[in-house]
């Protein structure tokens, strides 16, 4: 029972602090508006997390488990491995809408207060393997390099991040889903070169 309630508690805990460093950084969230938003006491928010990094870690946790997720879900190389690519870029876009661990975790990483890069690595290697995929399918321009197509999904999804901090209620998955099907138009190759 007690095991159950402290495990409650940190879920609450890491959720509110998520929401607060999401909307105002680290250095902008304050550990008493994150008790009072978890409705928790200081000294639970103390006993379950020792610093307020040991609280953004777990904020990154939660975004790296919310982000696996969304990936094990992708449809990976079966059917359309480009569609699947593609798909997968625009429910990671709706999951940085609807997350604020995940908003959190770009905001962290942007302010180098957890390492960079744990965000894309718990994504990257699914878009690539996609992209691997449709390349040994010959359904890649020959002219397009799979690293290419990664950097460019890392950019669109920094920059969804970027205006979903700048505009919350802003569309950016439909907006993200018109971009992704201009480019596919672009890297996908002809049925004629096939």
């Amino acid at each position: 029972m007690k095991q159950e309630r402290a495990m409650v508690t940190r879920g609450r805990l890491t959720r509110a602090a998520a929401g607060e460093f999401a909307r105002q950084g680290y250095a902008g969230t304050s550990l008493q508006v994150v008790c009072k938003e978890a409705e928790v006491s200081m000294g639970a928010l103390t006993f379950h997390f020792r610093a307020k990094s040991e609280l953004a870690e777990a904020v990154a946790e939660a975004a790296v488990a919310e982000t696996g997720a969304v990936v094990a879900e992708a449809k990976g190389c079966g059917g359309d491995p480009l569609a699947a690519m593609s798909g997968l870029a625009c429910d990671l876009a709706d999951l940085l809408a609807r997350s604020p661990a995940v908003r959190a975790m770009v905001r962290l990483e942007e302010e180098r207060i957890i390492a960079a890069g744990g965000w894309q690595a718990a994504w990257e290697p699914a878009v690539r393997a996609m992209l691997e995929c449709a390349r040994q399918r010959d359904d890649l321009t020959a002219e397009i390099e799979v690293e290419t197509v990664v950097q460019l999904a890392a950019h669109l999804l920094n920059g969804t991040a970027v205006t979903l901090h700048a505009r919350p209620d802003a569309d950016e998955v439909a907006a993200l889903a018109h971009i992704w099907a201009a480019v596919m138009r672009g890297i996908r190759a002809s049925v004629a070169a096939h």
